[in-house]
């Protein structure tokens, strides 16, 4: 027995070394993958994964050949070529787009994504590429207040359920302004209520302000009335991804990129 017992010693000491050998294998790969930024992946794969709820037009949308369109997917083509590497759009549902990121299924993440400071520590943002709060239109004809504050007693359009209703209503509670909000069913109605001098203005959110003022003789007046950007989100471990699209985004802002990209998928045609 006692020779028996020391055959198989030496058999199972080895064993347990090499699992702990593959062990520690995996944990360095793991660690170095981790520590590896994911612009060096891209560059090196070639391709860059950008995930998207392809079913927010004119942001994104698919048809039936699977072929993507609108403002992000044009912006994503653009980081592409810039890049030097080929997209791949994967069309995930808008809730479960930051666990396609944490997982690694995609790279980034450019689907109208509004910034949410409650997830800072979980991702990186870019700057913003499009502001999309709330504005206030009036007709062309009028003389147009140049804040909210100036309606005080004034007729304000929204469309019923509308984020901007819900707006109208906390800016008449909170600040005193004795607004008469009428809310419509659709977002046409209030316009025409503007229109024919039955509100004095209409609250809105900018994307659909922007396709107003070319079917509609409105304009948008004053500041924005909510801080709402559309941002484009990475992983921590992303520094460097996160520069790159900064740098990009600094300079299609700077040389009108990112203005004649948004005319030409948000307003009509």
């Amino acid at each position: 027995m006692r020779l028996l017992r020391s055959g198989r010693t030496p058999l199972v000491a080895l064993c347990l070394l090499l699992v702990l050998a593959t062990m520690l294998a995996y944990a360095w790969v793991q660690t170095r993958q981790t520590r590896q930024d994911t612009w060096d992946r891209v560059q090196a794969r070639g391709v860059v994964r950008v995930g998207m709820d392809a079913s927010y037009p004119p942001f994104a949308w698919v048809d039936g050949a699977g072929t993507f369109y609108g403002l992000d997917v044009a912006l994503g083509h653009e980081l592409a070529a810039r890049w030097g590497v080929e997209i791949e759009f994967v069309n995930v549902h808008f809730d479960g787009l930051y666990d396609a990121l944490y997982t690694g299924r995609v790279d980034l993440l450019l689907s109208a994504l509004p910034y949410d400071r409650m997830l800072t520590r979980d991702v990186l943002y870019s700057q913003p590429y499009f502001a999309a709060g709330q504005v206030m239109l009036v007709a062309k004809t009028e003389a147009a207040p140049g804040s909210v504050a100036a309606l005080r007693g004034a007729a304000v359009a929204v469309e019923l359920g509308a984020t901007a209703h819900q707006l109208a209503r906390t800016l008449d509670r909170d600040r005193g302004l004795d607004l008469d909000v009428r809310p419509f069913r659709e977002l046409d109605e209030a316009a025409q209520a503007v229109i024919a001098g039955e509100a004095d203005a209409l609250l809105s959110d900018r994307v659909s302000a922007l396709a107003l003022v070319v079917e509609h003789p409105l304009r948008i007046t004053g500041e924005p009335l909510t801080d709402e950007p559309f941002v484009i989100a990475v992983r921590p471990d992303s520094p460097r991804l996160l520069r790159e699209i900064d740098a990009a985004l600094s300079d299609w802002q700077a040389d009108g990129t990112l203005d004649a990209m948004g005319k030409r998928w948000l307003l009509p045609r």
